[in-house]
């Protein structure tokens, strides 16, 4: 078996037009589709691509992932996005991630994922195989420490909270019949905005209004939705800065109230130019 001294793999990629949001950006949710486009790419640089899993009928999945977000790259923008495992135990391993801008060496973003081994047929984890141990085994330092858990105080006091509801939809889900990871990262940035509107902000694109920007996502996949799953979507803001909002999302099923995804996320009012402004000047905009 061969043994690398480093696992990092690095691909180029051209933002396009549809992978941008309402503000001409591209949205959280378009950079972790980026970082698991990455993984999938990363693994198969080393050899093991989708065909070598499907062989052994295992494959991975998404336990926690972290997500810093810097700036937001635009229509055109060339990116770099890096891999790289920093460790493995029996059935997990955690895989990060940087995303650069080459023209001026800006980091975009850099996340760390907790990826869990499963068995196809049972669904339940199974231990790493030794092929893949020895060749990611020397980890580097990983790119945000690492989350086991994210724990949300729902007993605790919040500023405000509010409650939606959804359907899961058929255009939500990938090629692995569920839900695809990236959704919940728009279904949680959903729910706070939905919490703002119910707390009387008008989140305008009218290139005045202040608008919410996000920052920083932690969150835990508890269990996978599935299309046509009735979900309920409850977002706490738990702190308050001068231009920023603590929030806990949880989403959970309406029939069974299991956990689907807990998420701790930290977003900032900003002006048309991205510039952080202050919650008093996002008030301004009251209906």
């Amino acid at each position: 078996m061969r043994v690398v001294a480093n696992t990092s793999f690095c691909f180029p990629l051209t933002v396009r037009h549809y992978d941008l949001d309402l503000r001409g950006q591209a949205a959280p949710a378009t950079l972790f589709r980026y970082l698991e486009e990455a993984a999938i790419r990363g693994s198969a640089h080393f050899g093991f691509d989708l065909a070598w899993y499907e062989a052994r009928k295992q494959f991975w999945v998404i336990r926690t992932l972290q997500l810093e977000r810097v700036c937001a790259p635009g229509y055109g923008d060339e990116l770099e996005v890096r891999t790289w495992v920093s460790s493995l135990a029996r059935v997990r391993s955690d895989r990060n991630y940087e995303i650069r801008r080459p023209r001026d060496n800006r980091r975009v973003a850099r996340a760390i994922a907790n990826w869990v081994y499963l068995d196809a047929a049972t669904l339940t984890p199974t231990r790493i195989p030794p092929e893949i141990v020895a060749i990611f085994e020397a980890g580097e330092a990983p790119a945000l420490p690492p989350i086991g858990k994210v724990n949300l105080d729902s007993d605790a006091p919040a500023l405000f909270e509010y409650r939606s509801t959804r359907h899961a939809q058929y255009y939500e889900a990938d090629s692995a019949r569920h839900v695809n990871n990236a959704v919940y990262v728009e279904w949680v940035e959903e729910a706070v905005r939905a919490a703002l509107t119910a707390m009387g902000y008008a989140l305008k694109l009218d290139g005045s209004t202040p608008f919410p920007w996000f920052h920083r996502h932690a969150l835990e996949y508890v269990r996978s939705a599935l299309p046509g799953d009735k979900i309920r979507l409850d977002a706490r803001l738990v702190r308050r800065g001068k231009t920023r909002g603590d929030w806990q999302v949880r989403i959970t099923t309406c029939d069974t109230c299991e956990d689907i995804l807990r998420a701790r996320t930290v977003m900032l009012w900003v002006d048309a130019r991205g510039q952080p402004v202050r919650w008093t000047d996002a008030a301004k905009s009251r209906r």
